[in-house]
């Protein structure tokens, strides 16, 4: 079971409070990174949810969700990277003549 996520009262962070608002707002999250390193993830809550904590009432992960989380795991900055190149790759396939 995931652990509980720890609070932090971002009210005097300007910048980071500002952030926070437009990811409310749009209800998209946002990547933190530093420099080409991915450092945090943003996402907008549900404030009921988080009010009447985790557990009861809340509702059960579907197998589109737990795909969903694994989008972009094995990207990597490597110049071999198959997730960002496979469209070059498939391009190379299909251009060359069967033997």
């Amino acid at each position: 079971m995931p652990k509980q996520p720890k609070a932090r009262d971002v009210s005097q962070m300007p910048e980071l409070l500002r952030l926070a608002d437009e990811v409310m707002a749009s209800r998209t999250p946002l990547l933190l990174v530093s420099g080409d390193r991915p450092v945090a993830l943003l996402a907008p809550v549900d404030s009921e949810s988080v009010s009447r904590g985790r557990g009861k009432g809340r509702r059960k992960s579907s197998a589109a969700d737990t795909l969903n989380n694994i989008i972009g795991i094995g990207e990597s900055a490597e110049p071999t990277d198959v997730a960002t190149h496979k469209h070059d790759y498939l391009a190379d396939a299909y251009d060359h003549e069967p033997a």
